[in-house]
């Protein structure tokens, strides 16, 4: 009977962990709420290249970052506070994102994103929370 109350037990915790998890759907915007000046050094950036942001999101994770992430100024989109991005798909087991960019300088266009970006610096747009 001990054995199938803590069977139980872990099942509902399980249940309940899973439902916190947040999951990014194809379709969803998302706004930058970071603080974040395209001309500044420290703004927000998205990527051009999906390995670019792979290989960031690998050198943050085991602090290597002298050969896992050389990544070209040239090849980023720096960003402001308030710019929208739209996801697309998800790729490297869902560590990078390609993402449309719907605001900014370069509106319409296809860039990628780190999904731990995505969950810090990015929140649902009140058009998604609405629904």
């Amino acid at each position: 009977m001990k054995k199938l109350l803590i069977f139980i037990a872990l099942i509902n915790i399980s249940d309940i962990s899973a439902s916190n998890e947040i999951v990014f759907n194809k379709g969803d915007q998302w706004v930058l709420e970071a603080r974040s000046n395209r001309l500044s050094s420290d703004s927000k950036v998205l990527y051009h290249m999906p390995s670019d942001a792979y290989h960031t999101y690998y050198a943050r994770e085991f602090g290597d970052w002298d050969t896992f992430s050389i990544v070209d100024s040239r090849d980023i989109e720096r960003l402001s506070t308030g710019d929208v991005i739209q996801i697309i798909k998800s790729e490297y087991n869902e560590k990078v994102y390609k993402v449309k960019l719907l605001s900014g300088f370069n509106k319409d266009r296809n860039f990628y994103v780190i999904a731990e970006d995505l969950l810090n610096y990015y929140k649902p747009s009140q058009e998604q929370i609405n629904e």
